[in-house]
């Protein structure tokens, strides 16, 4: 079963290193996985970074994280297309799980699990790992799975069919997406599918935070569109 993983990027020269040693390291056979890193318009080292760890890069010079995920989705090769972040470290045994979930239900169409921090106040690691990732859960049992783009993966077919990401989206792209496919495919939440990601944005400023504060009460609650953010991921 080929897998592609799918990161969006920009201006990650900080992080992306990480995140790609990490996937160097998985348990999978290295022939069944391609790595596509998204150059959304970066300024730095991006994408020299992601072709040092023998990552393809493709670029998406329109910004927008929805764009960057949509063209690295369309790009990749794989009958499984796994999501992460450049600011995320996956387990070495990520890539064999994900594999295992699809290999043993033909009729999986996506699978997902928790979002850790690696940093951060212990207030927020805890409420991260427990609080929220209780709500990721509950998502799935009710039949509304709220994935992450930092740790999900799903059938291209089914990818196709649900149509991709709200490219013109901002942010939430990555749920609106997860709603869709849960509407018509089986979707698995896996509380041991953890990955760790970067608290960074709870310092970067209130403005984005209080953004995505608003976008989310847009998405959910007031069914529009979420509004622009500055230039990120």
């Amino acid at each position: 079963m080929f897998i592609s993983v799918v990161i969006p990027a920009y201006n990650e020269e900080r992080y992306l290193g990480r995140c790609l040693q990490a996937l160097r390291e998985q348990t999978y056979p290295p022939s069944q996985f391609e790595i596509v890193v998204v150059d959304n318009g970066s300024t730095d080292a991006t994408a020299e970074i992601a072709r040092r760890f023998g990552a393809r890069v493709v670029y998406e010079p329109r910004k927008g994280v929805a764009r960057a995920r949509q063209t690295g989705f369309l790009e990749s090769r794989g009958t499984i297309i796994a999501s992460t972040d450049a600011d995320t470290i996956v387990p070495p045994d990520w890539l064999a799980r994900i594999a295992a979930h699809f290999e043993a239900d033909p009729a999986l169409g996506g699978v997902y699990g928790p979002v850790y921090w690696h940093d951060g106040h212990l207030y927020q690691r805890w409420a991260i790992r427990y609080p929220i990732t209780w709500g990721l859960a509950l998502s799935n049992r009710v039949g509304r799975s709220l994935w992450w783009g930092s740790n999900f993966a799903v059938r291209r077919g089914i990818f196709h069919a649900a149509g991709g990401f709200p490219v013109n989206w901002a942010s939430g792209e990555d749920t609106d997406l997860s709603l869709r496919v849960n509407r018509s495919a089986h979707v698995r939440f896996d509380p041991q599918l953890v990955v760790y990601a970067s608290s960074r944005r709870t310092r970067e400023g209130w403005g984005i935070l209080r953004r995505s504060i608003v976008n989310t009460a847009r998405r959910f609650i007031l069914r529009r569109p979420p509004l622009p953010l500055p230039d990120y991921r």
